[in-house]
């Protein structure tokens, strides 16, 4: 296993150590092949730098080169440790209009699952 550095001009905020790093080469001149654009994983994020990702790459089980110069990288969170849906029990929520004028709510939704038993 080796550590590979890619280099970016701005790092999404969201990336952290941890998190899958995949890729879709480049075919051609500047462009992607579409009719196959599954990614390819890479490796895995060691550490995050100003402007450089290290990222552990596997090169004896990882049947996928590294990416070349141009191809389209993209990270991925582990589902298991990072939920983005509401936790707990219940949820409250009160909409007041405090004006005196008409107002009209465009939207509102809710997410429900069962979490435990």
């Amino acid at each position: 296993m080796i550590i590979l550095e890619i280099t970016f001009p701005d790092i999404n905020i969201s990336a952290q150590p941890g998190d899958m790093v995949y890729y879709v080469p480049m075919q051609g001149m500047g462009g992607f092949d579409i009719s196959n654009s599954n990614p390819l994983i890479f490796g895995e994020i060691f550490e995050i730098n100003a402007d450089t990702i290290s990222v552990f790459y596997d090169d004896i089980n990882n049947p996928n080169p590294p990416p070349v110069e141009g191809s389209f990288i993209m990270f991925a969170k582990d589902t298991s440790v990072n939920v983005t849906s509401l936790t707990g029990y219940y949820a409250d929520v009160q909409f007041k209009n405090s004006s005196s004028k008409k107002n009209e709510l465009f939207a509102m939704s809710s997410d429900i699952f069962e979490s435990s038993k």
